[in-house]
């Protein structure tokens, strides 16, 4: 598909066809990812993450030369006064190396410290989540264009949390905290992909999700989709998410304060 032009509308295709693109680069090396390597303990990266990204970048680089991107393999910097691309060209590599079909493409463009438009390609499942800020959220599947409502559960302990938390919960100010979620949800969900959680939590398959990171990338499109389909995002204090942020909790309107409330406890 070939996309001329640089109106908002125009600009989201290439944005998502781009996101696709990359998407369905993974699913033609399912199961075959080729070499996987450590860039450090427990952090594997796969020939197809480097592959996505080259994609991702020589597109972008072709179309926008102009523009300023932050990649995870690559880095790069955020412009304080022109357009970024954030790039995850795959989340959920340790689950890609095994096969295992919770893994996505993220891209997202930010402009003037707002995130503008996002989306996660899901290749697996045949999903593509999407917003634009001000034009909501949407998820394409099997040919559907579908409007996505951050809804679910009003109460933490039937909510669905899910987080990028591994075992035991490391020190750190927020550790009570956290444990005093995790008691008290229904049930806890652990993806390893922080695109496809945050995702979820706007389409309202999950209630909530919570990062303890700072990995623009990864949360830069959970930020965006939940907050355009009706939910709220913010750095784990409450305050307004930004790219410096130490973490970043989204959830449906209703138990963002809650989770924000038991996260902070003294």
């Amino acid at each position: 598909m070939s996309i001329s032009g640089n109106s908002p509308e125009e600009f989201h295709a290439f944005l998502c066809e781009i996101t696709r693109q990359a998407g369905e680069l993974q699913l033609s090396r399912y199961e075959h990812p080729g070499e996987v390597r450590e860039k450090a303990p427990k952090d594997p990266v796969t020939e197809v993450d480097l592959l996505c990204e080259e994609l991702l970048v020589s597109r972008i680089q072709e179309r926008y030369p102009e523009d300023s991107i932050l990649s995870e393999e690559r880095g790069g910097e955020i412009s304080r006064s022109g357009r970024t691309w954030l790039l995850d060209p795959l989340d959920g590599t340790a689950n890609y190396s095994r096969a295992n079909p919770l893994f996505c493409c993220c891209v997202s463009a930010a402009e003037g410290g707002a995130i503008t438009h996002t989306a996660v390609a899901v290749p697996r499942l045949g999903d593509l989540y999407h917003a634009r800020l001000g034009g909501g959220a949407f998820r394409d599947s099997k040919g559907e264009n579908v409007r996505l409502s951050a809804g679910g559960s009003n109460a933490l302990d039937y909510a669905f949390v899910g987080a990028d938390l591994s075992f035991p919960v490391r020190p750190g100010p927020y550790e009570s905290g956290l444990r005093k979620i995790f008691d008290a949800c229904w049930q806890l969900r652990a993806l390893g992909s922080a695109g496809i959680r945050g995702a979820w939590v706007a389409a309202g398959h999950l209630d909530a999700s919570i990062g303890t990171r700072n990995t623009a990338w990864d949360y830069a499109p959970t930020a965006l989709l939940v907050s355009e389909a009706g939910g709220k995002s913010t750095d784990l204090s409450g305050e307004p998410w930004t790219f410096e942020s130490e973490g970043l909790i989204a959830a449906n309107a209703n138990l963002h304060p809650q989770l924000i409330e038991v996260l902070n406890e003294t």
